[in-house]
């Protein structure tokens, strides 16, 4: 009887252990996959908080920026230019005191009695073009190099070249001249004291290279030897320190405004060295590339 009994109870044991393994696996698997779906979602849920974090409007370690900016040069100076107003007072002077010829004008409409004719010359600065570079070093210091374009005109009259060797003429009425335009490349260095704002004030630094055409004259008279003025074999150096805003109309893009002062160390074939000052009033936008790519990761 005992045996019977033992025997029943082993079976009932048996039965309840096998139909009850399933449901436990039954119940288990949805809880398991609830616990990994919520763990998904929240770890994407911080990933887009942190990721805003990294990647917020105004400037930031690793922020890659670039800008095009255009404007004008303002107040130039030097003796670059000190020796071509030189110049232009020399050749004044013969034009006034007849040393050259006018011989082109009509016979008697600059009698013999009275001084040649000469017009006042005009230095204009031309239009000046700017790209920048910026990837943010640190936090609040930004590296990277600028490539900038900028030219300056006169309208003046010269001494016409080839047709002076033995006398000189000189233009009869002026004539519009480029006399300098500067293509230079330069690194720079930037200081954002307010990093990760849409209002991001900043000061500059460049130092660089620079060539450069134009026309210049080696002394301050006519050489009868030169058939040209024009500029050969020019290169320098140029230094800057300006400060400017960038304001962030978005985590991806912005307008910018800038003022620089420039100092240029010139030489060419025409002279050994002369220096160039200006100042520079530019205005223009950026993107941040960084923001842009991350965007695009997202799609």
């Amino acid at each position: 009887m005992n045996t019977k009994k033992l025997t029943v109870t082993l079976l009932l044991l048996s039965a309840r252990m096998t139909f009850a393994e399933p449901l436990i696996k039954k119940e288990e698997k949805p809880v398991v996959n609830q616990t990994t779906e919520e763990t998904q979602k929240n770890n994407a849920e911080l990933e887009k908080y942190y990721a805003k974090l990294k990647y917020p409007p105004g400037f930031y370690e690793g922020a890659f920026l670039i800008s095009f900016m255009g404007g004008g040069t303002l107040a130039p100076s030097g003796s670059f230019i000190s020796h071509e107003k030189n110049y232009d007072s020399s050749l004044q002077y013969k034009v006034v005191t007849k040393e050259v010829g006018q011989e082109y004008y009509p016979q008697g409409s600059v009698p013999n009695n009275q001084a040649g004719l000469y017009f006042k010359p005009t230095y204009t600065p031309g239009v000046a073009s700017q790209f920048d570079f910026e990837y943010g070093w640190k936090e609040k210091i930004g590296l990277g190099f600028t490539v900038m374009q900028n030219s300056m005109n006169a309208k003046r009259q010269d001494v016409i070249p080839g047709l002076s060797y033995y006398k000189e003429f000189v233009d009869p009425v002026p004539r519009e001249r480029t006399i300098y335009r500067g293509n230079s490349m330069s690194f720079l260095a930037t200081y954002h004291p307010v990093p990760r704002n849409f209002f991001d004030p900043y000061l500059v630094a460049r130092a660089g290279v620079v060539s450069f055409t134009g026309e210049a004259h080696s002394g301050l008279t006519h050489d009868r030897f030169v058939y040209s003025n024009q500029i050969t074999s020019g290169i320098g150096s140029i230094v800057g320190a300006g400060a400017g805003l960038n304001i962030y109309l978005g985590r991806y893009f912005g307008i910018k405004a800038e003022v620089d002062y420039y100092r240029e160390f010139l030489k060419a074939d025409q002279f050994s060295m002369r220096t160039l000052n200006s100042y520079q009033a530019m205005i223009g936008v950026f993107v941040n590339l960084s923001n842009v790519q991350y965007r695009l990761e997202q799609y």
